[in-house]
């Protein structure tokens, strides 16, 4: 499934039965998880949510989104990039 957000548009997500692979096609995502860290999600990269987990997607920018079941989109675990985001931003869970 593809989605598109405006800068400042709010996605909640969940990993579901199976887990969730979230790739940014386009844009640059603020995603936090409830683990106490921000994770920044760049044009290209991916980042997983495992079964259950839930998170809360901000569009830092124009986004475009592809979602599928966990391990769907193949790739190496080094490739999946999303990086700590750091202190500054807000937290909203």
């Amino acid at each position: 499934m593809e989605c598109s957000l405006g800068k400042g548009e709010l996605l909640s997500l969940t990993g579901g039965p199976h887990g969730l692979t979230l790739r940014c096609l386009t844009g640059t995502i603020w995603l936090t998880k409830g683990d106490g860290r921000d994770y920044l999600v760049r044009r290209g990269n991916s980042f997983e949510l495992a079964k259950g987990e839930s998170a809360l997607a901000e569009a830092l920018e124009t986004a475009e989104l592809q979602m599928k079941a966990a391990g769907v989109i193949q790739e190496s675990r080094s490739a999946l990039a999303a990086q700590p985001a750091g202190p500054f931003l807000p937290r909203l869970l």
